[in-house]
């Protein structure tokens, strides 16, 4: 029990680090790394993520609220719709065989971390002011995402706010990180009753998560914006091949 704990929170400091750094929830690190380390079906995997995304989220939006780099009233809005497709997402993996959608996810999220780079001899471009109905959609797509991958939707999330509504990259990961955290809630609710969710490795996640979101948001608030940029957006497209990759040969099998 303490050797899995461990392995567990070592896991769970890595994926608190790039939740805090790069805004994405952290679980497209621990979902694989609880699959390998620990050989949980599939959909333990998934599920057993989403209740350490609220205190890791929580604690990665602390740091970014306190520079002033949260956009409550964007967060607040798509977490509403968020919070409600969480739940189907959730839901619908007792239905989907979703190899399909999960590569095409994969070749958007590619598409836009690419986009993320900063070009030469160009400053930021105004940011965006969303209409709500477009903050809803882009709620209710991150909180589907959310349910239904357990990444906690930040990996949608932060593309869009940087490259469509042109937020700051510093504002985009705070933002995100407070609608990850809202919506990973109903997302760890149905899971549950599903029975989705190992306590038990949730709880050694949670050992390293909290200080990893720490660590990685205190990095990001202080690193310089073209280079934060530059970081968030390779590691965007690093995540996409690698997620984008397992799917296909998931599906040829």
């Amino acid at each position: 029990m303490i050797v899995r704990w461990v392995v567990a929170a070592l896991i769970g400091l890595g994926s608190g680090i790039a939740s805090g750094a790069l805004g994405i929830g952290g679980a497209l690190l621990s979902t694989p790394g609880i699959r390998w380390a620990f050989h949980v079906k599939p959909l333990i995997a998934v599920g057993t993520t989403l209740p350490v995304i609220i205190p890791t989220g929580l604690t990665g939006v602390y740091t970014y609220i306190r520079s002033n780099l949260v956009e409550v009233r964007t967060a607040a809005t798509m977490a509403s719709a968020g919070c409600v497709f969480a739940v189907l997402g959730a839901y619908t993996t007792k239905f989907v065989n979703g190899e399909a959608l999960l590569i095409a996810t994969a070749v958007l999220l590619l598409v836009l971390s690419i986009r993320m780079l900063p070009r030469k001899g160009t400053g930021h471009a105004p940011t965006v002011d969303a209409s709500i109905p477009l903050l809803l959609v882009i709620g209710a797509v991150s909180g589907f995402v959310s349910g239904l991958l357990g990444v906690g939707g930040g990996v949608i999330l932060v593309p869009v706010l940087t490259v469509l509504l042109r937020f700051p990259v510093k504002t985009a990961l705070g933002t995100s990180l407070a609608v990850v955290a809202a919506q990973a809630i109903p997302g760890t609710i149905t899971h549950a009753l599903l029975g989705h969710i190992n306590w038990t490795i949730a709880a050694g996640l949670l050992i390293g998560v909290v200080p990893g979101a720490r660590i990685g948001s205190r990095l990001a608030v202080a690193t310089e914006d073209r280079r934060l940029r530059i970081v968030v957006s390779l590691a965007m497209a690093a995540l996409a091949i690698a997620f984008g990759g397992t799917e296909v040969r998931s599906l040829l099998r």
